[in-house]
C-alpha cells in the first residue's frame, strides 16, 4: 500500500512538471487573474461574486493566532472557540480513539463537517467516524473558518451543526523552517486536597511540576513557475509529546467522591475492583457476608476502595509525522490542474489503571473451590466451613483430582490486577489522501471546478493488561498436587495441571495468589495477561464536478442592482468504506467483538442562486436573497432532499441585516449502520444515598414493586451488590433500519460599521438548530428512571439484570443500547463578535478581536412519545442526562499589538460561566440527588500571553504562557464525572494540566 502511494505521488509531481512547459497565451493568463481577484468565495457556497457577503456567521482564525497561542495542535485552537465543544482529544484515555475531533454547538462531533479547501475529510477512524484534526498539516494553515449552522445544501450529509474549513497556503515561494517547544508547570498547592491525599496515606505531587513535554519541526517549500502562474508547496512535519499523569496533580492523584458523613467535602472514593481483593456472596450463602475483603491474609466484613486515578493520562503522548504537497498549473483559460496531497502516520498511547479481575471458577454461576490451598484457615472457614460446605479435595485411588467436596457458588472475586500494570491501547493511524481537478473557463461566463479526491486512513490497535477470561479461571482454580511422581507433589497447583499427566510439566498454567498477604506471583500473572488487537481501514472516494457564472454577460439581473446573479450547480459521487476486524481474543469473547465491513455510496445534485434585488437606493444600500437545493440519492435505500433560503439587506452603508433558513441532513453513517454487538461500561448518576442503582443495597432506594419492573425478584431485593465505581454494563450496536437525521436552522443577526469608530466592526447573530430523528439510543438513566417510574416495557425491556440482580458484576447484566432514530435536540442562542483595528500614534497598531456565545436553550426530547416530563433543557448544567458541561456563556478575546520596533504583544482571555449538576434542576426529568460539593462547577477566566520579535529579514522567535495564573479546572466528584469527563473535571473542556510554557523559533529564505 505504502508502494502505491508513493508512485502515485510521484506521477502526480512528474505531471505537473510536464504541465509547467505547456505554452500558454499570456493575455489570457492575465485577464484570468483579474477575474480572480474581482471574484471571491465564501465558505459555505459555491458561487464566485465580486461582492459576497456571508448570510450566515463565520468565525475567522488566521495563521497569526497557532503563532501567538503556540499551539503544536490544531484541536487546542479550535477548542477555545465558544461555538466548540470539547469532543475526542488528547486528554481522553478512556476508550480514546487517538483522534482529534471538532463539535460545533455541542450537537456531536458527528454533526460537523471538516473540509480542506472545502473538500471532504474521510472519517477519522473505523472506530470513530468524525474527521481527524491531526491529519490536517499545521504548518499551511493560511486560515480556518468556521460556518455554523446547517450546509447541507452546499456541501452534504454531516453538516447539520456547521462546516470547520481549513484553508491552506497554497502559492508558497521560499524555504521556511519552524521550530515550537513547549512544557506544562503546575503548582500543587491546594491545602484541601493535599490534606486528603494525606489522611488516605496516598502519594502526593511536587509542589512544583514540569511536564507534559511537546515538540514540533516543521519544514515548508515552494516555488512558483510560469510567471506566478503555477506553485508547487511541500512540506514535512514532525510532532512529539509527552504524557501527563494524574498522580503529578494535587486534584487528580485521587478519584474524588463526597464525605460519606455530611456530602458536603471531598473524599477520595475509587472503584469496588480493589486491591487487595474484594469479594462478593451473589447468591446468598447462608453465613457468608454479601460483601468481604482479603485483609493482611484472612478475609474481613466489608470492602476497600481502589484509587484509580494515578495511573491514568491526562495527556496521552504522541508521536505525528506528516508529509504533502500541493501544487497547481494554469495552462490556459479552460485548463488549470490542481493537486493535494498528503500522508500522516500518528501514534499514541492511552493508558488507564490497572484492569479488573471479576470471578472464580466460571459456570453457570462461578465461585471458588473450597479446597484451595492458598486460602488460609481462617479464610476457608469464613467462606465455607461458617457455610457447612467441606474443604477438602476429592481425588482417585491414583492421586488425581476430581473435584472439590463443595465449591463456594455465586462468590466472585472483585479485585485489581496491580501486577500486571496499567492498561495500555496502542493507537496507530495512517491516513494518506490525494485530491486531483482541475478548473477554468468552461463556455459563456461559466467556470467549472473538476475534481476527485480519495482517502484511505489505517488504524491498528493493540489493548495490554486485561486478563483472559479462560486463564484467570484455571489461575484461579487451585489445589494440593496429589500425583505420584509429579514434581510438584503436594505442592499448590492448577487444577488444570493435576488432572494431567504427572510427568508432563509442559502446562504453563501458575497458581494465582488472590488471597494472600503477598499477592500474585509474576509467573501467574504473566499466564492470565493477555493481548489483544484490532486492525481496520475506512476510506473515502468523492468526485465533484460544480460550475458557476456571474450572469453579468447576458445581462440577466434585477433592473435595481448593479450586480448580476449568480449561479452554481453541479453533480456528486461520494462512497464511504469501511472495515473493522477484531483478532480471536476480541471476537471469541464473552460478549464478542465481530468484524464490520460496510459502504455506504450516494449520488446528488444540488443547485445555488445568490439574486441581487437592489443596490445604491435609498434605504437600500442592498438587498439579496440565496438559495440552494441538494437531491441526495443514497445506496441506504433512501433519498434526501435539503435546502437553504437566506437575505442579506443593507439600509445603509455601515449596517447589514442577514437571515436564513436551512433544513440540514445527516445520513447514518457506516459505523451507526453496521456496527456489531460490543460490551462498554456507563456512568448511571441515580446517586441515592450512595447506591447508583436504585435497587442496590440492604434498604434500597426504590420500593420493591418499582424495582421488580427492572427485573428484581423478592429474594434479590436488599441483596444486590452496589457498584461503588458507579460503572455498568452496556451492550451496543448498530442497525440497518436507521433513517437520516433531520434539521431544521433558523439564523438572524446584524453587522454593524459606524463610522465614528472606524475599524470596528460588530455582529450578533440568533441561531436555532432543532435536530429531529436523532440517532442514538436510549440513555441508561432515562431507561432506569422511567422503568421505575411507569414500568413502561419500552424502557424496562432494555434493563437486563444478571445474576443476583446485577448489572454490572456478571455477563448477562446489562443496559440495552442498540442504536435507533430517538428524539430531537433543540440549541438557540446568540453569538456575538467584534473586531476593532486602531493605530495608536506612532507606537504601531492595536488590533482586538471578541467573540462569545449565548446559550440561551439545549433541550433534548429522548423519544418522539416523550411527554413534557420527560423533556429537559441542559442549559447552565452538566452530568447525569446532560453529560459535558453546557456553560450559558462563554467567549475569547484576543488583543494583539504590533509596535514599530519588530516585537508583537498579544494577550487572549478566555472565559467560561459557571453550571450546576443537573439534579439540582426542578425539571421533572433531571430532578434527583446529588452530592452537595459538587454541586456547581465555577467560572473559569484564563489568561494566555504571548510575545514575538523578529530578529531580520528571515528569522523571528516567539514567546509565551497560556493560563499564566495557573488556575485550577473545576472538580467534580467521579460519580458525575461522564462525556468525556477524566480526572475529577472535563479536561478538554478547561484546562487541566496548568501553565503552557512555549518557544518558536521561525526561519524563512
Amino acid at each position: 500500500m505504502k508502494h502505491t502511494k508513493i508512485v502515485t505521488a510521484l506521477a502526480a509531481t512528474t505531471l505537473f512538471s510536464s504541465l509547467s512547459s505547456v505554452p500558454v497565451n499570456a493575455q489570457e493568463a492575465n485577464n484570468e487573474v483579474d477575474a480572480a481577484i474581482e471574484q471571491v468565495v465564501v465558505t459555505g457556497s459555491r458561487i464566485r461574486s465580486a461582492n459576497a457577503e456571508s448570510v450566515s456567521p463565520i468565525t475567522t482564525v488566521d495563521a497569526e493566532e497557532f503563532l501567538s497561542r503556540g499551539v503544536i495542535r490544531t484541536e487546542d485552537l479550535v477548542n477555545a472557540l465558544p461555538q466548540v465543544f470539547a469532543a475526542q482529544g488528547s486528554s481522553a484515555s478512556n476508550e480514546a480513539t487517538g483522534t482529534a475531533q471538532v463539535d460545533l454547538r455541542g450537537l456531536s462531533a458527528d454533526r460537523t463537517l471538516v473540509l480542506v479547501n472545502g473538500r471532504r475529510l474521510p472519517y477519522g477512524s473505523p472506530i470513530s467516524v468524525p474527521s481527524d484534526l491531526n491529519q490536517i498539516p499545521s504548518s499551511l494553515i493560511k486560515s480556518v473558518e468556521v460556518l455554523t449552522g446547517g450546509a447541507s445544501a452546499v456541501y452534504g450529509s454531516d453538516a447539520i451543526a456547521g462546516v470547520v474549513n481549513f484553508k491552506l497556503i497554497d502559492d508558497f515561494e521560499g524555504m521556511k523552517f519552524t521550530t515550537t517547544l513547549t512544557t506544562t508547570q503546575h503548582n500543587n498547592d491546594n491545602e484541601n486536597l493535599q490534606t486528603l491525599l494525606d489522611s488516605n496515606d496516598f502519594d502526593k505531587p511536587s509542589s512544583s511540576v514540569w511536564d507534559g513535554y511537546g515538540q514540533e519541526y516543521s519544514m515548508v517549500m515552494g516555488t512558483n513557475f510560469e510567471d506566478d502562474r503555477g506553485n508547487i508547496t511541500v512540506y514535512a512535519n514532525y510532532r512529539e509529546v509527552e504524557p501527563i499523569l494524574q498522580s503529578e496533580r494535587d486534584f487528580s492523584a485521587c478519584a474524588l467522591a463526597a464525605d460519606g458523613d455530611s456530602g458536603e467535602r471531598f473524599a477520595c472514593g475509587g472503584s469496588g475492583y480493589s486491591y487487595p481483593a474484594n469479594l462478593s456472596n451473589t447468591s446468598g450463602i447462608n453465613g457468608v457476608p454479601t460483601g468481604f475483603r482479603v485483609n493482611n491474609g484472612e478475609f474481613a466484613e466489608g470492602s476497600s476502595v481502589f484509587n484509580y486515578a494515578p495511573f491514568n493520562y491526562y495527556q496521552r503522548p504522541d508521536q505525528r509525522y506528516s508529509v504533502g504537497a500541493l501544487a497547481h498549473m494554469e495552462v490556459n483559460d479552460h485548463f488549470a490542474p490542481y493537486l493535494e496531497m498528503s500522508y500522516m502516520d500518528d501514534s499514541s498511547t492511552a493508558q488507564i489503571a490497572p484492569g479488573t479481575v471479576s470471578g472464580g471458577i466460571f459456570g453457570s454461576t462461578g465461585g471458588i473451590n473450597c479446597d484451595n490451598p492458598l486460602m488460609s484457615a481462617q479464610q476457608a472457614n469464613f467462606l465455607c466451613g461458617a457455610a457447612g460446605l467441606s474443604t477438602s479435595g476429592n481425588y482417585d485411588a491414583s492421586g488425581n483430582y476430581l473435584g472439590p467436596d463443595a465449591i463456594a457458588e455465586g462468590v466472585l472475586i472483585r479485585r485489581r490486577n496491580v501486577e500486571g500494570g496499567p492498561r495500555q491501547d496502542e493507537i496507530r493511524h495512517e491516513s494518506f489522501r490525494i485530491v486531483i481537478g482541475t478548473e477554468g473557463h468552461l463556455a459563456g461566463p461559466f467556470e467549472y471546478d473538476l475534481f476527485a479526491s480519495y482517502a484511505n486512513v489505517s488504524y491498528r490497535s493493540r489493548f495490554e493488561g486485561d486478563a483472559n477470561r479462560n486463564r484467570l479461571g484455571n489461575a484461579l482454580n487451585v489445589v494440593t498436587d496429589q500425583r505420584d511422581g509429579s514434581s510438584t507433589f503436594g505442592q499448590s497447583v492448577c487444577a488444570v495441571n493435576a488432572d494431567a499427566d504427572p510427568t508432563n510439566d509442559a502446562l504453563d498454567c501458575s497458581p494465582l495468589d488472590y488471597f494472600g498477604p503477598n499477592g500474585a506471583s509474576p509467573e501467574a500473572t504473566a499466564y492470565i495477561l493477555e493481548s489483544k488487537g484490532i486492525t481496520g481501514d475506512t476510506g473515502l472516494k468523492n468526485i465533484v464536478f460544480s460550475v458557476n457564472a456571474d450572469l453579468d454577460d447576458w445581462g440577466i439581473k434585477s433592473p435595481w442592482a448593479d450586480y448580476a446573479v449568480g449561479v452554481a450547480g453541479g453533480v456528486e459521487y461520494r462512497e464511504n468504506t469501511l472495515e473493522y476486524i477484531p483478532d480471536e481474543i476480541y471476537r471469541t469473547a464473552v460478549t464478542p467483538e465481530l468484524p464490520i465491513s460496510g459502504d455506504v455510496s450516494v449520488k446528488e445534485v444540488f443547485a445555488e442562486l445568490n439574486i441581487p434585488l437592489v443596490n445604491d437606493k435609498p434605504m437600500m444600500q442592498s438587498l439579496g436573497v440565496e438559495a440552494a437545493y441538494r437531491y441526495s440519492d443514497y445506496s441506504s435505500d433512501f433519498e434526501t432532499n435539503t435546502y437553504k433560503l437566506g437575505l442579506n439587506w443593507s439600509p445603509i452603508e455601515n449596517l447589514r441585516f442577514r437571515g436564513s433558513f436551512q433544513k440540514a441532513v445527516r445520513a447514518p453513517n457506516v459505523v451507526e449502520l453496521f456496527s456489531s454487538q460490543q460490551r462498554f461500561e456507563v456512568d448511571l448518576t441515580q446517586n441515592v444515598d450512595g447506591s447508583f442503582d436504585p435497587c442496590s443495597g440492604e434498604t434500597p432506594f426504590a420500593t420493591f414493586e418499582q424495582c421488580a419492573r427492572t427485573g428484581v425478584t423478592a429474594a434479590e431485593y436488599g441483596n444486590i451488590q452496589d457498584n461503588p465505581a458507579g460503572q455498568f454494563n452496556t451492550l451496543v450496536g448498530g442497525s440497518e433500519a436507521l433513517k437520516p437525521e433531520t434539521a431544521n436552522t433558523y439564523s438572524f443577526g446584524l453587522v454593524f460599521s459606524p463610522e465614528l469608530l472606524s475599524g470596528l466592526t460588530v455582529s450578533i447573530d440568533y441561531f436555532d438548530i432543532e435536530v429531529e430523528d436523532l440517532v442514538g439510543s436510549v440513555n441508561p438513566n432515562l431507561a432506569m428512571g422511567n422503568c421505575l417510574a411507569t414500568g413502561s416495557d419500552y424502557f424496562c425491556d432494555l434493563i437486563k439484570r444478571g445474576q443476583g440482580g446485577s448489572l454490572y458484576l456478571f455477563d448477562d447484566g446489562y443496559f440495552q443500547r442498540f442504536n435507533i432514530n430517538t428524539g430531537s435536540l433543540e440549541t438557540k442562542g446568540f453569538d456575538l463578535a467584534t473586531d476593532y483595528a486602531f493605530e495608536v500614534g506612532d507606537m504601531g497598531d492595536v488590533k482586538v478581536n471578541f467573540v462569545g456565545t449565548y446559550l440561551d436553550e439545549f433541550t433534548s426530547t429522548p423519544l418522539p412519545d416523550s411527554t413534557s416530563s420527560e423533556v429537559y433543557d441542559c442549559k447552565g448544567l452538566y452530568a447525569g442526562l446532560c453529560g459535558r458541561p453546557r456553560p450559558e456563556w462563554r467567549h475569547k478575546m484576543l488583543m494583539s499589538w504590533a509596535t514599530p520596533y519588530d516585537l508583537s504583544l498579544s494577550l487572549t482571555w478566555r472565559y467560561v460561566s459557571a453550571v450546576d449538576i443537573a439534579q439540582t434542576s426542578s425539571q421533572q426529568a433531571l430532578v434527583g440527588s446529588f452530592a452537595q460539593v459538587n454541586k456547581t462547577l465555577g467560572a473559569r477566566n484564563y489568561f494566555d500571553l504571548s510575545a514575538g520579535y523578529v530578529l531580520n529579514d528571515q528569522a523571528s522567535i516567539r514567546l509565551g504562557i497560556n493560563n499564566i495564573l495557573d488556575r485550577d479546572p473545576p472538580l467534580t466528584t467521579s460519580s458525575a464525572i461522564e462525556d468525556g469527563g477524566n480526572g475529577n473535571t472535563y479536561p478538554q473542556f478547561y484546562d487541566a494540566v496548568g501553565r503552557t510554557i512555549f518557544m518558536g523559533f521561525t526561519y524563512q529564505i
